[in-house]
């Protein structure tokens, strides 16, 4: 009878390959840019979108024109490219960082890598946090002191005044504040006359990577959450549609910004106001596959509330 042949544990796999993803995209020829910078897509061919980062050290790499390749990692491209059956994956890349069907991988390695993921784990994470508190320092500085302004095309065009703590520069540009819950500020939205948004963290950094600031689970509270029963507070994406529903409703309303930023602020606001009813305004005008009201729902899942669409008049 044949003996039956040893697979491999993928946890083995991803430490053996841990630093040699480029050349291991190399053998199954797959092109990719250099690290951090942007390239064709070696799988669905999208110009200058790909982007491989190896952010978690297993040849993690990210493509905006790919509709399913969020937070891909190295065995998910080379499956892509090839079509080989994920158990074939692993196997071949296996063989190139050298592991052997017969290799003895013991306890005690295995301990010694889980060891060194922590200090390369709490390394980066201090990496983060101090790309975010640069950010941070930045954006607050932008908002402190702007040159004034008189208006914005884009409030006009969207018939929304300027509310308590949003500013107008010298451009018409509007200045948003993004808080966490304990009200430090970390990033700030700007936009611009003709309705483009961008965090302080988009812009590039010298050397053209984004700068790292943080967003997620932060906001823009319009109006005030009164300590009473019940606290209901509205969670909505954008300016213009967060600050309509409080002039319409009185309710305090929470600007997200972003759809995929809806079940981490709910889950920031979950935790400090745990008996809060939350409303969640999905904003679907320009979002694609409903992606507003997926969030949305996501969001619902974390903190609990409902789900709204709201609906207003056409404006140019």
């Amino acid at each position: 009878m044949p003996r039956k042949k040893k697979g491999f544990e993928l946890g083995d796999v991803k430490e053996a390959a841990r630093g040699r993803w480029e050349d291991i995209f190399s053998r199954f020829n797959i092109t990719i840019p250099t690290k951090d910078s942007h390239g064709p897509c070696p799988f669905c061919g999208g110009e200058d979108r790909f982007r491989f980062d190896d952010k978690y050290e297993n040849g993690d790499w990210l493509c905006n024109v790919c509709s399913d390749s969020k937070n891909r990692d190295g065995f998910d491209l080379v499956g892509k490219v090839t079509s080989l059956p994920f158990s074939e994956v692993i196997e071949e890349i296996a063989s190139i960082v050298g592991l052997q069907a017969t290799s003895t991988i013991t306890d005690s390695m295995r301990k010694q890598w889980a060891e060194e993921k922590k200090i390369r784990d709490r390394i980066n994470q201090e990496r983060e946090l101090k790309k975010q508190q640069q950010v941070a320092r930045q954006a607050q500085g932008l908002y402190r002191n702007p040159y004034p302004g008189g208006s914005s095309p884009y409030l006009e065009r969207k018939q929304v005044p300027v509310l308590p703590g949003v500013k107008i520069n010298h451009q018409g540009n509007v200045l948003i504040p993004a808080y966490d819950t304990d009200g430090f500020m970390w990033n700030m939205q700007t936009i611009y006359s003709n309705g483009d948004k961008y965090f302080t963290s988009d812009h590039e950094d010298p050397d053209g990577n984004k700068k790292g600031g943080r967003t997620g689970g932060c906001f823009f509270l319009i109006g005030t959450i009164e300590l009473t029963d019940p606290i209901i507070i509205c969670i909505a994406e954008g300016y213009a549609t967060g600050a309509s529903i409080h002039l319409a409703t009185g309710y305090p309303v929470a600007l997200a910004f972003v759809a995929n930023n809806l079940p981490k602020v709910g889950e920031a606001l979950k935790a400090k106001y745990p008996n809060a009813i939350f409303v969640y305004c999905a904003d679907d005008d320009s979002a694609k596959e409903d992606t507003g009201l997926k969030y949305a729902q996501q969001a619902v899942a974390v903190s609990g509330g409902i789900v709204v669409l709201p609906q207003f008049n056409k404006v140019a």
